[in-house]
């Protein structure tokens, strides 16, 4: 067996070790079979990882968002809810496929490089890191700021509306905690994404009950909130159709069932579902260690998006089973008010399970996107300065740093629906590229072969729901952020070529990465070498 060319991890992350120590050890020898993945994680291991990943502060955020879309219609809600969840799936099988084709580190820039080309893999990690997980994270930050807000007022028995700039202070104040722990003090930092796991499935579970017991012991406001959707929609075709003879009325009814702006409302809709959904393609990093991945993946995809989907629907019905329309769509904090209005003491324990799920999720971006702009420097597709380490606390304060002042500079729209708009507008742009990959790679990598393979049909209907979410509220709502992530793509483009020419560089040592050393304190790791 050829020996193992080992190198300096002192200074390195855990995850780091297992990618340098993998890289160094290939050797044609039949013993590096000795050295790979095993493959034990079964269908309720991966199901288990698949949708602790899912299951976030999407579902605390969004059902108010996705009810207005509706126009109040509570049926259509969780219609969208339901289709939301097989979009995911769809998606979710795409990735399965390409996971297993390319595995190496690295999820959808991978795949995007492997189909199109290094250039959309640098714009992909450039418009990912300056735009979309900036703004992903400020929605959190603005989340968490409206729940605590909202549960002083509701506790204190204040009226009026929440002051934006106080709810935005709270949740920054709790946002640059996190960040200085990540920075000092990593394994605190673990330790408190174990506590907010725990608050977040104790919330769902403790609102879902809440609710049952609510519907069982009177169910005149669940059965008045939906029997109120669908009068209100006939009530309104039939006072039309009576105020006038004329046959013109018909075709205006259904002109407007089928405009533009409906079909616009519907997209939009979706990404507050899909928002809820995210975190599906974390499934890319077990394929490796999945057993009989060819039986076992679809499973792991179905069960977890069908449990996770299942959930989703029992809380939304559990608001409404407690909540009117107007109450639900008067409220930012949609939690907050089905506590406050079953006991005000229960109040106490849904915000501090909500407000527990809001900090995982901002903690768990510092402890995996945070690494990213770390690990692109080292690529060579970020400015090396990104890619430095303190020196005793072995974090990588930079990186951590800048995601930080993007996502500060992300909370000036205090409207957390048009940045919900952006992210995912943004995110399903490229994962929509990623399903049409699965096509394109069975035609540029025919031969290899696949220990998945989704079905034709899967991929393609994975790439039109995606794309269609995407282009109708480009062309029928745009929003400025939308045009940000255009011009954005644009200009990391013109960028990449520059490097490519040898105009631009993003390695080397000057003057601004001395300065930011000396005042950070951080150091490149022992082996300064990019990452191939």
């Amino acid at each position: 067996m050829s020996p193992v060319r080992y190198k300096k991890l002192e200074n390195l992350s855990d995850n780091e070790e297992i990618h340098v120590l993998t890289a160094a050890s290939k050797s044609p020898s039949n013993d590096d079979k000795s050295i790979k993945l095993k493959r034990t994680v079964g269908v309720l291991d991966g199901a288990s990882i698949v949708v602790g990943s899912m299951i976030g502060s999407g579902i605390f955020i969004v059902p108010t968002g996705i009810l207005g879309y509706c126009n109040g219609d509570m049926t259509m809600s969780i219609i969208i809810w339901i289709i939301g969840g097989i979009i995911s799936m769809l998606m979710a099988l795409c990735y399965c496929e390409l996971a297993t084709l390319l595995p190496e580190s690295g999820g959808t820039a991978t795949y995007l490089k492997a189909a199109y080309g290094d250039a959309v893999c640098f714009v992909y990690l450039w418009i990912l890191l300056v735009s979309a997980t900036p703004q992903g994270s400020a929605v959190q930050v603005i989340a968490l700021g409206d729940y605590i807000s909202n549960a002083i007022k509701v506790l204190t028995g204040q009226c009026g509306s929440e002051s934006k700039l106080q709810s935005k202070l709270i949740g920054c104040s709790i946002m640059f905690l996190l960040l200085v722990c990540n920075m000092t003090r990593v394994k605190l930092a673990l330790k408190i994404q174990i506590w907010c796991t725990v608050g977040k499935v104790a919330a769902l579970v403790l609102i879902s009950t809440m609710g049952l017991i609510m519907l069982v012991s009177d169910s005149s406001l669940f059965v008045a909130n939906f029997q109120h959707s669908l009068s209100t929609s006939i009530a309104y075709s039939l006072k039309t159709l009576n105020n006038s003879n004329d046959i013109s009325v018909l075709n205006t009814l259904y002109a407007s069932v089928h405009t533009a702006p409906d079909i616009a409302n519907f997209s939009l809709a979706m990404f507050q579902a899909l928002w809820a959904y995210d975190g599906f393609d974390n499934l890319t990093y077990i394929t490796e260690e999945v057993k009989k991945p060819k039986k076992t993946l679809p499973k792991i995809i179905i069960l977890s998006v069908l449990f996770v989907m299942g959930l989703y629907v029992a809380v939304n019905l559990s608001y409404f089973a407690v909540l009117s329309e107007k109450e639900m769509l008067g409220s930012n904090a949609v939690a907050v008010s089905f506590a406050a209005k079953i006991h005000p003491l229960l109040t106490y324990a849904v915000t501090t399970g909500v407000c527990l799920s809001l900090i995982g999720s901002i903690n768990v971006g510092f402890l995996t996107v945070g690494r990213m702009p770390f690990v692109a420097a080292r690529m060579g597709f970020m400015p090396e300065v990104l890619s430095m380490i303190h020196i005793n606390c072995f974090s990588p304060v930079p990186a951590l740093l800048f995601l930080t002042i993007l996502t500060s500079l992300m909370l000036i729209p205090s409207n957390i629906d048009i940045l919900l708009k952006a992210v995912i507008f943004t995110l399903w742009a490229f994962r929509s590229g990623c399903a049409l990959s699965v096509l394109i790679l069975r035609w540029k990598m025919k031969d290899v072969k696949r220990p998945y393979k989704v079905y034709k049909v899967t991929a393609v209907l994975a790439t039109v729901f995606g794309f269609y979410c995407v282009l109708v509220p480009l062309l029928f709502r745009p929003q400025i952020l939308y045009g940000l992530s255009i011009v954005l793509a644009v200009a990391f483009y013109l960028i990449f070529c520059l490097l490519q020419r040898g105009y631009m560089r993003m390695t080397g040592v000057g003057k601004i990465s001395i300065f930011v050393q000396k005042l950070l304190m951080v150091t490149a790791t022992s082996d300064d070498k990019k990452i191939s």
